[in-house]
């Protein structure tokens, strides 16, 4: 067993030592109470310990230490047996947000565990490491969609031009919902005129929550060509992508989608009626004052609230 310099640290290490897992087990709850570096040395043995029990308890204090120190012990416990353990040390790597890190991270990403990838991935994401471009878009079309996905999000964080065409095409073409819908989010870095055409055709996607990133990814963007086809998504058949709608719709202060805006503040859905009338209240203009001074009237106080915040808005703009 090693000397530590640290006398807390041995009596642990002894005890992590003990044939008993009970022992080594409140030995690791014990490794939270030092603050020497070392101790990460002993949180990785703990996490590979043969007693899943201890495994687990090693796993709940990950985020007490200091994982930029622990990289390549973290991915190595990526490979876990113990889910709790593998998904701790997912977690754990992805709080590193340390640049030193990504040369070990990028070393790992040659796995054939779609878990190891996806959790490499996510933490290379906060980096910003052009390193991580190519492998990025090479993992862009692996089977597994969590690798797909995390691989999106490195690209949007990236914020590179020329991966655009890349991601256009994941968010228009890609077979799982959820990576679509990360690609459209991810293309808000791009020029309008580059993307917004296929922000615009996530509108019309398969599943809702695509629809309803594309509505909020066409607010961001700013772009006024994007008001038609907004104002026709304020009538989707979910109230999540008519609110998202509504709320671009104000983003872009939309004066030809005020009516529109007054029908969705009239909806069951009080949801949809806030987003309405904050919206008639960014855009500020007289054709929407019915519409506000009919929402002082109704039955959430949330959305009298807004509707005087609405009023407010419109007077001062007068």
């Amino acid at each position: 067993m090693r000397d530590f310099s640290d006398s807390l640290l041995n009596e642990i290490a002894e005890r992590l030592a003990s044939t008993d897992p009970g022992i080594r087990r409140v030995a690791v709850m014990d490794l939270v109470e030092s603050s020497e570096p070392e101790a990460a040395e002993l949180l990785v043995a703990a996490l590979k310990d043969p007693d899943p029990g201890v495994r687990r308890e090693a796993a709940k204090i990950i985020d007490e230490f200091d994982a930029s120190a622990m990289t390549t012990a973290l991915v190595d416990v990526l490979t876990a047996d113990d889910e709790n353990v593998r998904n701790a040390a997912a977690r754990a790597l992805s709080d590193i947000k340390d640049p030193a890190a990504a040369p070990a991270l990028l070393e790992a990403l040659d796995n054939e565990d779609p878990f190891v990838i996806a959790a490499i991935l996510k933490a290379l994401k906060p980096l910003r490491v052009a390193e991580a471009k190519p492998a990025a878009l090479r993992h862009l079309v692996h089977p597994d969609p969590r690798v797909r996905r995390e691989a999106v999000g490195v690209l949007g964080y990236l914020h590179a031009p020329d991966t655009l065409d890349a991601l256009k095409k994941v968010g228009s073409d890609d077979s799982d919902d959820e990576v679509r819908r990360a690609a459209i989010g991810a293309l808000l870095f791009g020029e309008p005129p580059v993307v917004a055409d296929t922000v615009v055709r996530a509108l019309d996607d398969a599943h809702w929550q695509v629809r309803a990133e594309a509505a909020v990814s066409l607010g961001k963007l700013g772009s006024v060509d994007a008001v038609p086809p907004l104002i026709g998504a304020t009538r989707d058949g979910y109230w999540q992508v008519r609110e998202k709608a509504c709320e671009a719709l104000g983003k872009l202060r939309a004066i030809v989608a005020i009516d529109c805006l007054g029908e969705c503040a009239g909806d069951a859905m009080s949801n949809l009626r806030k987003a309405a009338i904050a919206a008639l209240g960014e855009i500020a203009h007289i054709n929407g004052r019915p519409y506000i001074e009919h929402a002082m009237n109704d039955p959430d106080p949330d959305v009298r609230k807004l509707a005087r915040w609405a009023l407010g808005k419109l007077n001062t703009a007068i």
